[in-house]
């Protein structure tokens, strides 16, 4: 059921991000028109005028067209036109946005000439600010028609999911090119065009490396090869990152490209470079796929040896320095001197193997500095990937020898993110968990508190005497987080009490909050909260469900508590909300709640819903769907 209700109605933040998109590319459009009355046609390669207008209205077009079959003949007349001028089209900013958003349904012809046209102008298309967007769109098109069939077919169910979620032109480009069906010789061609790209930028990678569009053109063909495809949201947003499976030959590739950097002179330096910290990165997370692990150890030995523990001059480390001790001893390597090299250490931490992690990174990196890293905003974050990628007990328990009596202050810093990988190690490896508990109700100074002032204080993270203080301040994200990490500790049973024991108003507050309603699911899921504590929390809410029903995070808690309640509980539920549903119904998201757990049928024939709900799911949906609609009109809701 909560899988269902996050399809239906979303997260907030994924819909203000749409919002944001859709006013983006609606600006976009304007300024285009713009640019257009006052004859100055478009950043890049300069568009004759008829050819400037013929692109405004295929953009202006493109968010009315829905339908991909649609979409296909768009991409195909579009390119049409563009036919004989592609390189200059293409480098245009208006015409090369337009490009780039329909060359993914173009058919195998369309797709075929334009991968041949680029094949012969890769060194115009891979620096140029426009091309280089349409190149990199032909490269990702060209992955998923050559891989298609190599994918595990999905089932009906879950294809149908993946595409209500698929929120993005690149999402929806990808589902299309994954499921319609092309010749075996279009995608040998596709499968060729990309080896030909791999094999022009490994043989130029000295020349692009150090351009800003050829750099970028090279990281996402390495990414491609390894059959990691992200899918954006907007401008460098990655909401979902989807890896397919790729042909072993593409592997070897990117091991050349690897081979070919580790050779390099200046490689020593890579680390401490924008550019070329960026394609180590991903070159790293490129080879984690492969199953032969040589090329990605021997990139990590020798970043370890030559590059990430060289010593630095005390000037260059003093700026950095002043955030930690007063009278700070801390001598930190040179890696974490610079964001570039901290988040290409953060990339290694993740792809390592659990014995370079141990005597490599963790030893001669981390071991002994914990708490003054933790204090760093530059170099909290590598703390953070540390714990969230560590497997070893051992390690961890020497990491907690370190933050005896340094949890308070990492906390009143503001880095409560290390606070919260902290928890989520505890649990996932399943130690040091009562120390844990200790440590933080200690620096919060709440060990003696119990119920709502226990509950805020681990929520908001602070101690009670400042959230009296402050009333209004909002639940922490990391707070939230540590809280449902300890649910899932051996032993919660501090936090449950502190969960039954708060009054079920507050807790309805804390639950209709973004960050707050994560609780119950941890509550409800977790197995070490016994039955008997949700039963106690499901009676405890009663006479506050219609305030989550009418809260868009609320709706989402009432479900997960209503599918986790016995029989007469449910019942019990649906009996308070059925006694308001007109109030139920004024929130679309109450209005759902209304459909899936049919308050409405409750209150008109609470016999027939009791012998309805025995049946379960949504099949009692469907099933009340035809008795609501079964009155001649034959119409189904939706």
């Amino acid at each position: 059921m909560e899988e269902e209700s996050a399809a239906d109605r979303g997260a907030n933040h994924l819909k203000n991000r749409s919002k944001k998109r859709k006013s983006a590319n609606k600006r976009f459009l304007q300024n285009a028109k713009g640019f257009g009355r006052k004859n100055s046609f478009g950043r890049g390669a300069e568009l004759e005028q008829d050819e400037y207008n013929y692109f405004v209205e295929i953009l202006g077009a493109l968010g009315q067209v829905a339908d991909n079959e649609e979409r296909s003949t768009m991409a195909n007349n579009v390119y049409e036109q563009a036919k004989g001028k592609e390189i200059k089209v293409s480098s245009n900013q208006l015409s090369s946005r337009v490009l780039d958003n329909l060359l993914g349904f173009t058919d195998e012809a369309t797709l075929e000439h334009v991968m041949e046209v680029f094949g012969e102008n890769f060194r115009v298309v891979c620096c140029d600010r426009f091309a280089s967007h349409v190149l990199q769109k032909a490269l990702f098109v060209a992955v998923v028609r050559c891989v298609a069939e190599l994918q595990p077919k999905l089932e009906e169910e879950g294809e149908s999911s993946s595409s209500k979620k698929q929120k993005s032109e690149v999402g929806r480009e990808m589902e299309y090119n994954l499921k319609e069906e092309f010749s075996a010789d279009h995608r040998k061609a596709c499968g060729k065009f990309v080896k030909k790209v791999g094999k022009f930028l490994l043989n130029n990678l000295e020349e692009f490396v150090w351009d800003a569009f050829g750099n970028y053109v090279i990281r996402q063909c390495v990414l491609n090869l390894a059959g990691i495809a992200e899918i954006k949201m907007g401008k460098g947003e990655v909401a979902e990152v989807r890896k397919l499976t790729v042909p072993d030959k593409w592997m070897k590739l990117i091991n050349e490209f690897s081979a070919r950097l580790l050779a390099w002179p200046q490689f020593t330096d890579f680390p401490y470079n924008e550019f070329t910290s960026i394609l180590l990165q991903n070159v790293l997370t490129a080879l984690e796929r492969s199953e032969d692990k040589y090329q990605l150890q021997l990139i990590g030995e020798k970043l370890m040896s030559e590059s990430f523990l060289l010593e630095v001059a005390a000037e260059e480390g003093e700026e950095d320095a002043e955030e930690s001790e007063p009278d700070d001893k801390l001598k930190l390597p040179k890696v974490f001197q610079q964001d570039s090299s901290i988040r290409l250490l953060e990339v290694l931490l993740v792809v390592s193997e659990p014995e370079f992690f141990k005597d490599q990174l963790y030893k001669k990196l981390f071991q002994g500095k914990i708490v003054g890293l933790s204090r760093l905003r530059a170099t909290n974050f590598a703390v953070q990937k540390l714990l969230d990628n560590l497997s070893d007990k051992h390690i961890l328990e020497h990491i907690f020898s370190e933050l005896d009596e340094g949890v308070e202050e990492i906390l009143q810093l503001g880095h409560t993110g290390v606070v919260a990988s902290l928890a989520k190690s505890c649990a996932r490896l399943s130690c040091q968990q009562g120390k844990f508990i200790k440590l933080l109700l200690d620096a919060l100074h709440c060990s003696e508190a119990n119920g709502e002032k226990l509950l805020t204080s681990i929520l908001k993270l602070m101690p009670p005497e400042v959230v009296a203080k402050q009333e209004t301040a909002q639940i922490n994200l990391h707070g939230s987080i540590i809280f449902q990490s300890v649910l899932d500790f051996n032993k919660p049973i501090k936090l449950v009490s502190a969960i039954l024991d708060t009054k079920s108003d507050q807790l309805a507050k804390i639950f209709t909050d973004p960050k707050g309603s994560f609780v119950v699911n941890a509550f409800v899921r977790s197995k070490f909260v016994g039955e008997k504590s949700r039963d106690k929390l499901i009676r405890h809410m009663e006479g506050c469900y219609m305030d989550l029903a009418l809260s868009s995070h609320g709706s989402r808690v009432l479900e997960l508590l209503y599918e986790a309640a016995s029989p007469s509980q449910k019942e019990s539920i649906v009996k308070e909300l059925s006694e308001r549903v007109a109030q139920l119904n004024s929130k679309p998201w109450g209005a759902i709640i209304n459909r899936k757990l049919l308050v409405d049928t409750y209150r008109k024939n609470p016999t027939q819903w009791k012998n309805a709900s025995k049946t379960g799911g949504d099949k009692v949906g469907r099933m009340f769907d035809k008795l609501i609609d079964g009155d001649g009109g034959g119409k189904k809701r939706k």
